[in-house]
């Protein structure tokens, strides 16, 4: 299967501080990948290179093989759904026109949105269980519903890839599994190629097909999730010991201070 999306020496910095340090990824298309590291390690930068929002500062990416500074920025708009880990609604703001923001690649300058805009819109809140919410103001919703908003809003857009940045972050269980139903359906009835960033290691063993694994701004190990997801490549990507098999680690015994809580 092609890349969908590539880097190759990916660089890219925050002032003077470098975030990414020669990042290698790809991406088949209709691949979910999960993006694993500690904090700092460069997933959320990642995806806002990706997504345009940070530029990258060397290096390539390419989508669909071509050069991604070489696709008119309308049409990544319209490719591409970037969903960040948090958005401050600062202004009351309805749910439905929260999705409706997505049509807006699709658009021609300042018009309004068209009757077919806001079919899509409420197809796309009906998909991901939240039609019975458009009327509502977005920051009166819990962070379940929000999130489902936020996802339909990507869904509207029609992009090709989402860019989902801990999607999860803060919700309780439940809402967590109805968020990740939602997700998998989707990609599964749409065929969408997906990439996602985690903390949760067994989260990223069960939902995606492939794992980048980062470390410094780095590539630690990318491949199937049975490839990269060893004691050894976690205890270098965290810095702390772990041993188990996929989908089932935990810390060693013997780096946990006494009288802690082991599993």
């Amino acid at each position: 299967m092609s890349a969908k999306v590539s880097a190759r020496g990916l660089e890219a910095r925050y002032g003077k501080a470098p975030a990414l340090r020669g990042l290698d990824a790809e991406v088949a298309a209709g691949e979910v990948v999960a993006v694993l590291g500690e904090n700092g390690s460069g997933k959320s930068t990642l995806l806002k290179v990706l997504a345009r929002v940070l530029p990258s500062s060397g290096g390539e990416i390419r989508f669909d093989g071509r050069p991604l500074d070489s696709i008119p920025r309308r049409e990544t708009a319209r490719a591409v759904a970037y969903v960040p880990q948090s958005v401050d609604l600062v202004f009351p703001i309805r749910s439905l026109d929260l999705v409706l923001q997505g049509r807006a690649p699709h658009g021609r300058g300042f018009v309004a949105e068209t009757p077919e805009d806001r079919r899509r819109a409420l197809e796309a809140m009906r998909a991901c269980d939240v039609e019975g919410l458009a009327e509502r103001d977005a920051a009166s919703l819990s962070g379940g519903e929000r999130r489902r908003v936020f996802l339909a809003r990507a869904l509207a857009q029609e992009a090709e890839v989402w860019l989902l940045d801990e999607p999860t972050a803060g919700l309780d269980p439940r809402h967590r599994l109805e968020y990740f139903e939602t997700l998998w359906r989707l990609h599964s009835e749409r065929h969408t190629t997906v990439i996602l960033v985690t903390h949760e290691i067994g989260l990223a063993a069960h939902l995606a097909s492939r794992i980048l694994l980062l470390q410094g701004g780095r590539t630690v190990a990318e491949g199937s999730r049975e490839a990269v997801l060893t004691a050894e490549n976690l205890t270098r990507a965290f810095g702390v010991a772990f041993e188990g098999r996929a989908g089932a680690f935990s810390l060693r015994s013997d780096v946990l201070p006494a009288g802690s809580l082991a599993p």
